[in-house]
């Protein structure tokens, strides 16, 4: 639930809410009240810019994390900041995207303090560029290229605050636990229209990672480095 309001000037957008975020999580009458804005600027036809926040508290999903004697140490919702700036162009085939975000969130991150098993703060930030050309109508490749700093008190993310070793997230199992893994992915895809209805879609990722956190099913080891192939079929009406 949230009230918003939407004002548009010129070649400005401006959008704000307030709202209670991760409601579905709290208890009926609790609250964490956030505010949200997104304002976007477009020069001309072909680019544009913008920038998008959230500030308030949210879900804090720290039920998970342990202190040194085993305890669960547990933080129900939590300060959050986060915001982001990006741009982009699109002209004829071509399409440029590119992305800044900061965030941070009080008291979730991965790693508690190693004196007073108390929980810390997680603080990220990341960068994301995309580039996609349209060899003919119907036919277009797409590369895209993510880094993501997380190693403070061990990593931690909006969602994440505990480690995650099939996405990535958090220190190396057998290393130090106060350095949590910096991430890169390298993205390509292309996409093919069928017909009017139907398009054909396959994607290859590589993963890396400053810390061997993506573990191999097989053998229950660690790895630096994580590979996905996907593909799809998308049909519209």
């Amino acid at each position: 639930t949230g009230a918003g309001m939407e004002i548009t000037d010129g070649k400005w957008i401006y959008k704000g809410v307030i709202a209670n975020m991760n409601a579905s999580r709290n208890q009926p009458g609790e609250k964490a009240p956030v505010f949200a804005y997104r304002v976007d600027y477009s020069r001309g036809e072909f680019q544009g810019f913008g920038f998008a926040g959230v500030h308030g508290k949210a879900a804090n999903l720290t039920e998970n994390i342990l202190d040194g004697n085993g305890d669960v140490v547990a933080q129900k919702n939590s300060r959050l900041d986060l915001f982001e700036v990006d741009a982009y162009f699109i002209r004829g085939d071509w399409t440029v995207q590119g992305q800044v975000s900061l965030g941070k969130q009080k008291k979730a991150a991965v790693t508690v303090d190693p004196v007073t098993g108390e929980l810390r703060d997680a603080s990220w930030w990341g960068l994301s560029t995309l580039a996609a050309y349209k060899w003919s109508p119907r036919f277009e490749t797409t590369a895209r290229l993510d880094y993501l700093n997380n190693k403070k008190n061990g990593g931690g993310l909006l969602g994440f605050t505990g480690a995650d070793d099939r996405n990535g997230i958090g220190p190396d199992p057998a290393g130090d636990p106060e350095i949590g893994a910096n991430r890169t992915a390298i993205t390509l895809g292309a996409s093919w229209l069928f017909n009017l209805n139907t398009t054909f879609k396959a994607e290859y990722r590589l993963d890396r990672a400053s810390q061997p956190v993506f573990i191999n099913v097989k053998d229950s080891t660690y790895s630096k480095t994580n590979q996905m192939i996907g593909a799809s079929v998308l049909v519209s009406f």
